[in-house]
């Protein structure tokens, strides 16, 4: 939606809502894909190495990873929706 229709206060809104029904922590992680390639949003693989380097949103999902049993967390991408991030 346009700036300002307020997509974060209800997300917001829903976040606290959950929260508030089960008892369970939130934590919300918000990521500006927009602000990056994909590479750097999702990681790379070197093809000579075959070694693998973590891109912000996989180095947040295995941070989540770790943590995740003493609360919830939701990942936020926070910006118009690119086809190349598919």
């Amino acid at each position: 939606g346009p700036a300002g229709s307020g997509k974060t206060t209800a997300w917001r809104s829903l976040l606290s809502a959950l929260s508030a029904a089960d008892g369970s922590r939130t934590d919300p992680v918000i990521i500006n894909p927009k602000s990056m390639d994909k590479e750097a949003l999702y990681g790379t693989l070197d093809p000579t190495t075959m070694e693998w380097t973590d891109g912000v949103f996989t180095r947040t999902l295995r941070d989540i990873n770790a943590n995740a049993k003493s609360k919830r967390y939701w990942i936020v991408f926070d910006g118009d929706v690119d086809p190349e991030w598919a």
